[in-house]
Formats: C-alpha cells, sequence, structure tokens
C-alpha cells in the first residue's frame, strides 16, 4: 500500500503555492509565465509542462523560431500550405511582415475558408493529453495519504491520513476522495480550423505568447499524431 507522504508532496509549503506547483509540471511559473495566462497556457501545460518552461527561457529569437515552425506544420497537416490565400501569409511571418487579407479580418478569414474547395485529408481524431497523476494536498507533518480497502462503486480512491511510524505529531484527521477518470477518445477533427488560428497566433507582437499560443493550435491541429510535432519542436529549442 502506497503512502503519499508530507516530504514527497513538499511538506509544509502554502497550499495555494503546493497546487500551483503541481499545476505547472512540478515549479512554480516564472512572472512571465503567470503574465501570459489570457493564452492558452494552462491548456499545453497538459500536454508538456517542461516544454513551457523550456519556451520561457528560450529567448525571442527561439520563440519566433517555434511559432513559425509551428504555423507551418499546422498548414502543412492541414493541406493549406498550397492555397493561394494561405501562402502568403506564411510568407509574411517567415519575413516579419503583417499577416496579409483575408488574414487581417478575423471574420473574412473564416469565410474564406467555408467557402474554398479544400480536399479532405485523412481522418484524425482530436489530441488527448496524457494521464498524469492526481493532485494530493500536502499532509501534514509526520502524516501521509493512506489509501483505504474501501471499494467504491463510482470508481473513486478513498484516502486517510495515517500517522507515520515513530511520529508524536497530535491525533488529525481527514479525508479525501481521488476520482480516477476514463480519457475520452475525442473524435475526428477539421484540421484548416485548427490550422487559420496557429497562424494569426504566430503573428502575436509578444514572441513568448507567440510561441506558446501557435504551439497549442498547431498541436490540435495534428491531432491524434501530435507527439511528432513536439519532437520537433523540441529540436528547435535544443539547438
Amino acid at each position: 500500500m502506497h503512502k503519499l507522504v508530507a516530504d514527497e508532496v513538499g511538506g509544509a509549503e502554502d497550499p495555494q503555492l503546493h497546487y500551483e506547483r503541481w499545476q505547472w509540471g512540478g515549479r512554480l511559473p516564472s512572472k512571465r509565465l503567470r503574465g501570459v495566462r489570457g493564452s492558452n497556457v494552462l491548456g499545453l501545460l497538459t500536454f508538456d509542462s517542461d516544454l513551457v518552461h523550456t519556451l520561457d527561457v528560450a529567448g525571442p529569437e527561439v520563440q519566433r523560431s517555434v511559432a513559425f515552425l509551428s504555423a507551418q506544420r499546422a498548414c502543412e497537416a492541414a493541406g493549406l500550405t498550397d492555397v493561394e490565400w494561405v501562402a502568403p501569409a506564411l510568407t509574411a511571418l517567415a519575413q516579419g511582415h503583417p499577416l496579409p487579407p483575408p488574414f487581417d479580418d478575423d471574420d473574412q478569414m473564416w469565410e474564406t475558408l467555408r467557402s474554398s474547395s479544400l480536399v479532405a485529408g485523412p481522418t484524425v481524431l482530436g489530441a488527448m493529453p496524457p494521464e498524469r497523476p492526481p493532485y494530493f494536498p500536502p499532509p501534514p507533518a509526520g502524516w501521509a495519504w493512506v489509501p483505504s480497502a474501501e471499494q467504491r462503486d463510482d470508481g473513486a480512491t478513498h484516502y486517510e491520513l495515517d500517522r507515520l511510524p515513530g511520529s508524536r505529531t497530535p491525533m488529525t484527521s481527514a479525508s479525501l476522495l481521488v476520482y480516477h477518470s476514463t480519457p475520452d477518445v475525442r473524435g475526428p477533427i477539421s484540421q484548416p480550423y485548427f490550422a487559420l488560428p496557429a497562424v494569426l497566433a504566430a503573428a502575436e507582437p509578444d514572441p513568448l505568447k507567440a510561441a506558446l499560443d501557435t504551439v497549442w493550435h498547431a498541436l490540435h491541429t495534428h491531432g491524434e499524431h501530435y507527439p511528432e510535432l513536439l519532437k520537433e519542436i523540441w529540436a528547435v529549442c535544443s539547438v
């Protein structure tokens, strides 16, 4: 029976910081990452938290390279690179120029896509993040969260505090339920509708936000094949 003890989860760390550390993949975010919460950074964390922190410290040049690569790969996956109104936008991104029409107007961009005759690509399922261990609040010093032998019909595991051997801490009591959800398989996606936002995101003035958001949209454009994209992005970050 596994015990989740205090020194495994940070001991007396402030509960809010303790949860935030878990949310951000085992480390606290920088001030800059906190400042881009209006982006898709929290969603990207669920897929690859290490990449989020790496992009944060990578510097503007690498961030721009990642943003452009992600937009380009998104358009390739969606079969858009040779479309006459998409190709100039990718050229503009590569040259650091403003996006041309119809990308300068969201409504016009979507209307152009809806009215375009595109050859449908192979069916791609939606991207699903990898499973991660559930969150446990830090137990009091000298105590551990221990799963009980109780079996629940709803699939949850009941945890209670158990005093560690040799501990002389005062008696306390607490319990929690941990639900182990079954991942849903996401159905087929329309890749162009994820790829175009990647192009828009790559033109974002803030290089960090551009990188985070473009990776997010490109990741979902690739759907179930997103690990291939992340490998290529990691290669850019490692240069």
